[in-house]
């Protein structure tokens, strides 16, 4: 078994960071599963994403634990994924960007706990000005 990964973003937003991380890395395996919720996301609807997320979470802990990248600290897909994320071994990181799916990616037989922190670390790293 190995921790599942899930992304839980705003409209398509972790479906294109994958669709690069496909085209940087020819052969993964690891997979990534993903939930996509509107930007404009109604309260009438909120269940409705609510409850796919949190199958989504459920279905991804293959008991090894889940990561769970989101978009946006304090969003509806960062919040819904931080409520459920209490009914299973996962951990929450927001602000996902490209450099940290790939170095999540790269080192996915990690267990959970230094799997989020090599998600950390892709992260922040990966963030750099040309001026010192």
């Amino acid at each position: 078994m190995s921790v599942g990964i899930l992304l839980v973003t705003h409209e398509e937003i972790g479906a294109q960071i994958v669709t690069v991380c496909d085209a940087i890395c020819k052969h993964r395996e690891t997979p990534v599963a993903m939930v996509s919720v509107p930007a404009d996301l109604r309260p009438e609807v909120l269940g409705k994403y609510a409850d796919m997320i949190r199958t989504a979470m459920l279905e991804q802990d293959s008991g090894d634990g889940l990561l769970v990248l989101t978009d946006v600290y304090g969003a509806t897909p960062d919040n819904l994924a931080r409520y459920f994320s209490t009914e299973c071994n996962a951990r929450v990181i927001s602000g996902i960007n490209l450099p940290m799916l790939l170095r999540v990616l790269n080192y996915a037989d990690q267990p959970l706990e230094q799997l989020c922190q090599t998600a950390l670390t892709g992260g922040i790293k990966g963030v750099q000005t040309d001026k010192e």
